[in-house]
């Protein structure tokens, strides 16, 4: 396993590398945009994939044992979290596509919801493109991490919000939430009666010393928890994810969109994927989670001495970087610009993940580090008159 070793994806059809010309005007460009891994899969994967194909049919399939005992088995031995089977359902395509039930199932319409920002960009989409209110919550700064202020989310909820939406770790200032930042929600749920969702498809990717708190682990019955394999195994080619939902009178109007959207089959090879992941590949977790850590020390170093200017946000986990911009006084057009026609880089906008994000830019450091530099070097070269 050589982490350092770079794998050609352009011209593989790749969303990241071969898509940069509608995205950004530059097919040539070096994408640390979306968040999928340069390294590759782990081999016990790609090898549970090639023995499905040795049967010559692909037709539907059923959730087996093995399928169950590997998921319950993953959140107990990683999370300390013991599930019980009947709490599991799942939604195939998406994460987002299960939350997206969740929304338009378990809150009316014309309802708010709160989300705190700056956050995942298809969460805030799920709560304005189906008729409800969107409540942004600003995340506060403090010593270069971003936390949840209970007082401010207490002061901007409405007589109509149903639902808290949570993403932990975060995206995409890579956060882990504290048991205390949890638990202030959880209060302010139980005492205004409303539902939690936590989006947690990042939570196998924690730093070293760091650990996550499952929300439906101390929230009980209005939680919903989310989680998938995709991003910390790299396989978002082949979608899976598990919704954790220990209501059973949920569990049955979830159902109900799952049948309505006919989405009760796994892709064969998001099964076979899902299992070889949790019951073969927590090694080559462990590796590239050691990796990553060190490129976030990496490119927080390299900026404190070649680029000061921007600052990067402490990661607890996942392998974003959130860069702080604001000290260039650039708009975040200009800078966009700058990034892409100077820098030859491809990063996300803050404006993305909500207001809050404004002045900031998201970068994904899951990648070679001889390959992230010459990222952050571009970026060097963008802002060079600045």
């Amino acid at each position: 396993m050589d982490l350092d070793r770079i794998t050609q994806r352009r011209g593989t059809d790749s969303f990241k590398w071969d898509d940069t010309e509608r995205l950004f005007g530059r097919s040539d460009l070096m994408p640390f945009w979306v968040a999928d891994m340069d390294f590759e899969t782990p081999k016990p994967i790609l090898d549970a994939i090639r023995q499905r194909c040795r049967h010559s049919i692909l037709g539907y399939g059923i959730r087996s044992q093995e399928y169950y005992q590997a998921i319950t088995d993953w959140l107990r031995i990683r999370h300390d979290w013991v599930v019980p089977v009947e709490w599991l359902m799942f939604c195939p395509p998406s994460s987002i596509v299960g939350i997206h039930g969740l929304v338009t199932g378990l809150t009316d319409a014309g309802s708010s919801i709160l989300l705190h920002t700056p956050i995942y960009g298809p969460l805030m989409n799920i709560v304005r493109d189906n008729d409800r209110h969107l409540i942004e919550c600003a995340l506060v700064e403090q010593g270069g991490k971003f936390g949840i202020d209970a007082d401010a989310t207490v002061s901007q909820l409405r007589e109509d919000t149903q639902m808290i939406m949570l993403c932990n770790p975060h995206n995409p200032t890579g956060r882990v939430f504290s048991s205390t930042e949890l638990m202030s929600v959880v209060q302010l749920a139980e005492e205004r009666d409303l539902l939690l969702v936590s989006d947690e498809v990042h939570c196998d990717l924690v730093m070293p010393g760091q650990r996550h708190i499952p929300l439906g682990k101390i929230a009980g019955e209005r939680s919903i928890t989310v989680i998938s394999p995709n991003k910390a195994f790299n396989t978002a080619g082949l979608p899976q994810a598990t919704l954790i939902i220990p209501d059973a009178a949920i569990r049955r109007k979830f159902a109900s969109y799952l049948d309505t959207m006919q989405l009760n089959h796994d892709s064969t090879f998001g099964a076979v994927g899902m299992i070889a992941a949790y019951t073969k590949c927590s090694e080559w977790l462990d590796q590239v989670i050691l990796y990553v850590s060190e490129n976030h020390r990496f490119v927080a170093t390299w900026l404190e001495m070649n680029l000061p200017v921007v600052r990067k946000a402490t990661a607890d986990a996942t392998y974003l970087a959130w860069l702080d911009f604001r000290a260039t006084g650039l708009n975040e057009e200009e800078l966009s610009k700058r990034l892409v026609e100077i820098g030859g880089v491809g990063l996300y906008p803050g404006s993305i993940f909500g207001a809050a994000g404004t002045g900031f830019f998201r970068m994904n450091l899951a990648c070679p580090r001889s390959q992230l530099e010459k990222g952050l070097q571009g970026i060097r070269t963008a802002l060079v008159k600045v």
